[in-house]
């Protein structure tokens, strides 16, 4: 859960789902949509949850809730055991490669950065510059990058198969300095876009048949397919897109639910 402290979350998040869970219960504000939700807030480990109907005397209506307060405990050990962000983690890898395969020896300085770009200051580069770009390219080329060089301001430009981007630059200094860059693809956009038509057509079709059942299959997949999109980091874009798309579907719902 990032920086907040755990409890004070896992508390709210606790008790919107109870609050969910009462409201879908009050006469005025019956409704299955409203239930559909809670359950789903409580995913992976609501889950369980058609299960307590074989237990005697099982929680009733606070079993959500409980089912909440557990599932903020799962969530946590998993966010500790889930790997980090892989395109994060693939800059970093080859910006190292890359300055290994450079060959020549300066001093590394890390650069600030955007969380999908890392970057270097070379120091004491041994060479002066355009004889860097030269070794360089040479480097690049022989890794199988497809590379561009860019004379005015004199720098360097290379794509791996995946789509990672690598760049040399001029240094800010005046002593020969050299920034090495690696930059991810551009992929987030794409796959918020792909999750956004995945939950936003089958809702649009459903919308024009104007037919609960209809409506209520395609609203309620997107609901839980975004939610556990979420859960990873290489498909937490599509999620959003996919929740996004879903809300259409799940507002008419509500209409009808209120109707």
């Amino acid at each position: 859960m990032g920086r907040l402290r755990f409890a004070p979350v896992a508390t709210g998040y606790v008790a919107v789902v109870a609050l969910l869970t009462v409201a879908s219960r009050l006469p005025a504000y019956r409704s299955d949509l409203l239930s559909f939700v809670a359950l789903a807030a409580t995913l992976p480990t609501g889950l369980a949850y058609p299960l307590l109907a074989l237990v005697p005397r099982h929680l009733g209506w606070y079993a959500l809730p409980a089912l909440a307060l557990l599932n903020a405990l799962v969530l946590r050990r998993l966010r500790r055991l889930l790997p980090r962000d892989p395109v994060a983690r693939g800059v970093e890898d080859r910006l190292h490669r890359a300055l290994v395969a450079i060959g020549v020896k300066v001093t590394p300085m890390a650069r600030a950065g955007p969380r999908r770009t890392r970057g270097l200051l070379l120091r004491d580069v041994p060479i002066v510059y355009p004889q860097l770009v030269g070794v360089v390219g040479d480097r690049w080329r022989e890794a199988g990058l497809r590379v561009r060089r860019q004379e005015e301001p004199l720098a360097l430009r290379g794509y791996d198969a995946q789509g990672y981007e690598f760049s040399l630059e001029p240094g800010p200094g005046v002593f020969g300095d050299a920034v090495l860059t690696v930059t991810a693809p551009a992929s987030r956009h794409r796959a918020f876009a792909a999750g956004l038509a995945a939950g936003g057509l089958p809702g649009m079709a459903a919308g024009l048949t104007a037919t609960y059942p209809a409506l209520l299959v395609t609203g309620c997949a997107a609901l839980v397919g975004g939610l556990a999109c979420l859960a990873a980091p290489h498909t937490r874009s599509f999620g959003r897109g996919m929740l996004l798309g879903g809300l259409p579907a799940l507002l008419i719902l509500w209409l009808y639910g209120t109707a």
